[in-house]
């Protein structure tokens, strides 16, 4: 939002609001609520501490999520829960097949450290290689393997959700 349209929603002036966003006022307890209010904000929120997540690699245990030929490592920090990213490598000819499945989260995201990928969403198969990446709504049925009978894949994959 403008400056301006933060001052015709809170009453207060343009001046005050360029002055407290700046450091060189302080809003009384009721401007801050209409400043937040404007924003759609809550106001606690400007007195909560950022959020910041650390996961060591020498504390990450391999994870046994999905698949045949499959190991996974889950890099996201425990605790954090918009967003996991899962390190997978794919033996040849491993995968998640052949049923497919469906994810609890809102959007994947996928990319191909090295090897290649082969996913089917619904209908529609896909070959990655190397550097390719894509990302889809987890709620369509998906599978996936690699298509190789010699070279081992590494893919990286993020799970998104709003929270």
């Amino acid at each position: 939002m403008t400056i301006s349209s933060v001052a015709e929603f809170t009453g207060l002036t343009k001046g005050f609001i360029s002055q407290v966003e700046r450091g060189l006022a302080s809003a009384s307890v009721t401007s801050l609520a209409a400043i937040c209010d404007a924003l759609t904000m809550p106001m606690g929120r400007l007195f909560d501490p950022p959020k910041i997540y650390v996961n060591r690699r020498a504390d990450r245990a391999p994870a046994a999520l999905m698949g045949e030929g499959v190991s996974d490592t889950i890099l996201s920090p425990p605790g954090q829960s918009d967003v996991q990213v899962i390190e997978t490598w794919v033996e040849p000819g491993g995968g998640f097949e052949p049923e497919p499945y469906r994810l609890p989260v809102d959007r994947e995201f996928v990319v191909v450290l090295a090897g290649e990928l082969e996913l089917r969403i619904e209908a529609e198969t896909f070959l990655l290689e190397e550097g390719d990446s894509m990302s889809f709504a987890a709620r369509h049925a998906h599978i996936w393997r690699n298509p190789s009978e010699t070279e081992r894949s590494r893919v990286m994959w993020v799970l998104t959700s709003h929270v």
